[in-house]
């Protein structure tokens, strides 16, 4: 469950640099369905792991910055597409 926990914080990782670099990958549909995914399997995860306290913070966290990276993403297409 360890290397699993590590696996998905990188994962994390690399969709907030896809999502600063505004990638075409993480916002089409496939990367959108991967991008919820790994929202869901790092909630389950922390329920799952029996690591130490501060790796299962980590899995939280980082899956709560997902989320607010998916609002962000939500507001910020609301805003563009409304602008004339």
């Amino acid at each position: 469950m360890k290397i699993l926990s590590w696996f998905l914080l990188f994962f994390h990782f690399i969709v907030g640099i896809f999502w600063i670099a505004n990638s075409g990958i993480l916002f089409s549909l496939f990367g959108m369905i991967i991008w919820i995914i790994s929202i869901m399997s790092g909630f389950i995860l922390y329920k799952q792991i029996r690591e130490p306290k501060w790796v299962k913070k980590l899995v939280l966290y980082s899956s709560f910055f997902m989320i607010f990276l998916v609002l962000a993403t939500v507001l910020i297409h609301l805003a563009v597409s409304s602008m004339p």
